[in-house]
């Protein structure tokens, strides 16, 4: 399965020794674009209709975010922080061909991820709206949970199948989109059409 991307060996090899400088230029610049081919071509059908909206939680890693926002496809992206990081959103804008709003929060509290979120679905009329809370801090991401869960988002997360114990980092390529909460099959008797 990940012997199929050309640069994983040596992106291995690179990061085991060190080089960490290197197999994070060689990640971004051959790895991870062969990375994010595999994931959308993997998960993509798991999302559909004409009217997408994605709200991305953010946090130091821009790496799942992106996943996300290739499977997805989103008409409206939406991306929640607590902070900005230039070199994250360049990272992000690097790779996102589609717009997305930013928006800042003032702190973690729960009241206000939720209000910021509540204020946010106000501006949209769709009830197609997919939560993707695998960056952020983990306050925030649990405010987020909790409110995707009230207002009947699908609620994402990007795991993976192998991690790499010596590097502390997935191994790339066995990303997986893990939907944690669908209300059209997780609590169906909660449809309104």
């Amino acid at each position: 399965m990940n012997g199929k991307l050309k640069y994983l060996e040596e992106w291995k090899e690179l990061a085991s020794h060190g080089n960490f400088k290197l197999a994070e230029n060689l990640y971004f610049e051959k790895l991870f674009p062969e990375v994010i081919k595999k994931f959308s071509s993997e998960f993509s059908a798991l999302f559909s209709g004409e009217e997408r909206i994605l709200i991305s939680m953010l946090g130091f890693s821009p790496e799942p975010l992106i996943l996300t926002a290739k499977a997805v496809k989103p008409t409206q992206h939406f991306i929640v922080t607590t902070e900005i990081r230039d070199e994250i959103i360049g990272r992000i804008e690097e790779y996102l061909e589609s717009d997305f709003e930013l928006i800042v929060l003032k702190d973690s509290d729960f009241n206000t991820v939720y209000k910021t979120l509540k204020e946010l679905f106000l501006k949209f009329d769709s009830n197609n709206v997919t939560l993707d809370i695998t960056g952020g801090k983990k306050s925030t991401v649990a405010s987020a949970a909790i409110f995707g869960k009230d207002y009947r988002a699908k609620i994402t997360y990007v795991d993976f199948s192998e991690y790499i114990k010596e590097l502390r980092k997935p191994l790339p390529g066995s990303e997986i989109l893990n939907i944690v909460y669908n209300p059209n099959k997780d609590q169906p008797e909660l449809n309104i059409t």
